[in-house]
C-alpha cells in the first residue's frame, strides 16, 4: 500500500505562477485518485493471485502500471515545485555527466530525443522521469 505524501508547501504557496485551485485539483483529486486506485488494484491483484485466478492479472498489471506511474509522476511534480532551484546541475552531477557522456551538451543532445520519443509512446506520460521511485 502506498500513501499520499504531504505537500512541502501550502496550496497557495506557488501563486501567482501556479494557482491554488490547480494545485488543489492535482493534489486532492488527481493524485489522491492515483494513490487510491493503485492500492485498490494491488488488493485485486493479490486476491487474484491468492485464488489462482490468472484471467484478470494482465489487465490488473496494466492498471497498476497506469495508476502507480500517475502517483509517482505527481510525487515528482510536487517534490520539485517550490522555492527557486539552480537551473544548472551541481558540480558533482556535471562531473558524472561529463564522465559518462563527454560533456553536458552531448548528454542533452543524446537524452532529449529519447525522452521526447518516450513521452510520445508511453500512455499518460506528460512528464517523463529519468528514474523510477522505490514505491511501486
Amino acid at each position: 500500500m502506498i500513501k499520499m505524501i504531504e505537500l512541502p508547501y501550502t496550496l497557495s504557496s506557488l501563486e501567482p505562477y501556479y494557482s491554488k485551485e490547480t494545485l488543489d485539483l492535482h493534489y486532492n483529486i488527481l493524485y489522491k485518485g492515483y494513490v487510491d486506485n493503485t492500492n485498490k488494484t494491488e488488493e485485486k491483484l493479490a486476491k487474484a493471485r491468492l485464488e489462482n485466478n490468472f484471467e484478470s492479472i494482465k489487465c490488473l498489471e496494466k492498471d497498476l502500471s497506469f495508476f502507480g506511474s500517475g502517483a509517482i509522476l505527481h510525487e515528482l511534480f510536487f517534490e520539485n515545485m517550490g522555492i527557486p532551484i539552480p537551473t544548472t546541475p551541481s558540480n558533482k552531477l556535471i562531473e558524472q555527466i561529463t564522465k559518462d557522456f563527454g560533456s553536458f551538451d552531448k548528454f542533452k543532445n543524446q537524452i532529449r530525443p529519447q525522452l521526447i520519443e518516450a513521452a510520445k509512446t508511453v500512455e499518460a506520460s506528460r512528464l517523463v522521469p529519468a528514474c523510477m521511485g522505490p514505491k511501486i
